[in-house]
């Protein structure tokens, strides 16, 4: 617990983690006291029904608070041991291989992450099939021991990684800073286990690096997110550019498979609840793919409210039977919900099948464009239903929204080799507009 960089507790911790899989109680527990631990290695709590636990931890409590259990990731070598707890497939001192962990509880711990990988991506805490595994009331930042601008921070850190099968509980926890996404969910379906995966209560906040920067990235199935809220991700190019972009609130997509042997990764059965994503550099929520015949399936959005994005509020390029009730989407720098199904994989690729939007607030958005009219929602897809809801703008001086939803046809396909598709089987009904036109019938202007 000294101050310095100087010293290494893990090995202490490891040990200790040793003595307490020895017992034989069901459930066996690791306690630090108050203070600071620097780990020069991460630990690696490889052992069933085991719990890392500090001090009660407020959501409130200051980087390094004294009365609270701070874990500092100094790492030796960062590309291979980036991060505070590592929890993987393990080889026993007798040669047993342990395939899995089970019952893993991390709580009460705040966590500093000094440095990580910029080749192979890793977290700070990556838990790899782990099965009713929990991380509650963490909080974790990025906090380099020298400044450290956001284009040169690690590309490939992220923050909390349940992967190749882990599933369980992220709950009370604050993601701070970290570079490349806050919470990572991604076990690939069909190959590994699925279980469900609830993240529930969490603030992810300034997630700023110089790539693929995400507050939570799910590309896996059976997932609950819930009263989270999501702000402030943004892109800092490493190319000594000063210009932002990107970063998006929520990314719910498929993902190519990391080895050829494995099938790609598609998000299923997915559902988000009374969450706040804002003021991020992209979109608030986007689902994506770019797999030719797969794309993310049986998503619900309840309650979700998307605002001052850079982008998009809602941005929906490949999906199917997606449903967004009760959205609210406002403020955001051009559309409040797209529906854009086209892309330069070849013209038979699944994009975008059925939606339903059922009750959508759209207002005050296209803060971006200097001159010009734009819907609150444009669809270039088919298969949409939208009823209920209200369109609006408050004032001329909120944003360029003067459409309530426009519809158009869309070419999509490699280069030249591009198809023009007609949007089929739209239903708009019971839509309130304010201050904006009436829902718009469909306009080809490629013909």
């Amino acid at each position: 617990m000294d101050r310095s960089r100087n010293v290494d507790d893990s090995p202490g911790i490891a040990r200790a983690i040793e003595c307490a899989a020895s017992l034989r109680n069901v459930r066996r527990t690791v306690a630090f006291p108050a203070g600071r631990y620097v780990l020069r290695t991460p630990l690696r709590p490889h052992y069933n029904a085991l719990t890392l636990a500090g001090p009660e931890l407020s959501p409130d409590a200051a980087p390094g608070d004294p009365e609270t259990a701070t874990l500092v990731a100094i790492p030796c070598n960062p590309e291979q041991f980036p991060g505070a707890i590592q929890v993987s497939r393990a080889v026993r001192p007798n040669g047993h291989v342990v395939d899995a962990v089970a019952g893993l509880r991390i709580r009460n711990l705040q966590i500093e992450l000094t440095e990580g990988p910029r080749k192979t991506a890793n977290s700070g805490i990556q838990l790899n099939n782990c099965s009713f595994c929990e991380v509650e009331n963490v909080i974790m930042r990025y906090a380099p021991l020298s400044p450290q601008l956001p284009s040169c921070k690690p590309s490939n850190l992220d923050g909390i990684s349940f992967a190749m099968g882990s599933g369980g509980v992220i709950r009370n926890v604050i993601v701070d800073g970290v570079p490349k996404g806050g919470i990572y969910l991604a076990s690939v379906v069909r190959y590994h286990a699925t279980p469900p995966i609830l993240v529930e209560n969490c603030e992810i906040k300034n997630i700023n690096g110089p790539i693929g920067a995400g507050g939570i990235k799910i590309v896996t199935a059976n997932v609950t997110v819930r009263n989270c809220e999501v702000h402030h991700s943004l892109i800092h190019p490493g190319d000594g550019s000063t210009t932002v972009y990107g970063g998006h609130g929520l990314w719910i997509a498929a993902q190519v498979p990391s080895r050829i042997a494995l099938p790609g990764s598609v998000p299923t059965n997915v559902v988000v609840q009374d969450s706040y994503f804002h003021h991020n550099g992209g979109a608030g929520v986007v689902m994506a793919s770019p797999l030719l015949r797969q794309r993310p399936e049986r998503i619900v959005l309840q309650r979700v409210k998307s605002a001052y994005n850079g982008y998009h509020g809602v941005h929906l390029q490949a999906g199917n039977d997606v449903e967004l009730h009760d959205l609210w989407s406002w403020g955001n720098g051009y559309y409040g919900v797209h529906l854009q199904s086209r892309t330069s994989l070849p013209t038979n690729a699944l994009r975008i099948g059925t939606v339903i939007l059922a009750n959508p607030l759209v207002f005050n958005n296209a803060l971006r464009p200097a001159s010009g009219a734009y819907p609150g929602i444009m669809i270039q897809a088919s298969n949409v239903t939208i009823y209920g809801g209200e369109v609006a703008r408050c004032s001329a001086s909120r944003g360029r929204q003067s459409r309530s939803v426009q519809q158009l046809c869309w070419l999509s396909g490699p280069t030249d080799g591009e198809a023009l598709f007609y949007p089929q089987d739209n239903r708009i009904a019971g839509v309130g507009t304010h201050d904006t036109s009436a829902p718009e019938a469909l306009v080809c202007p490629h013909e």
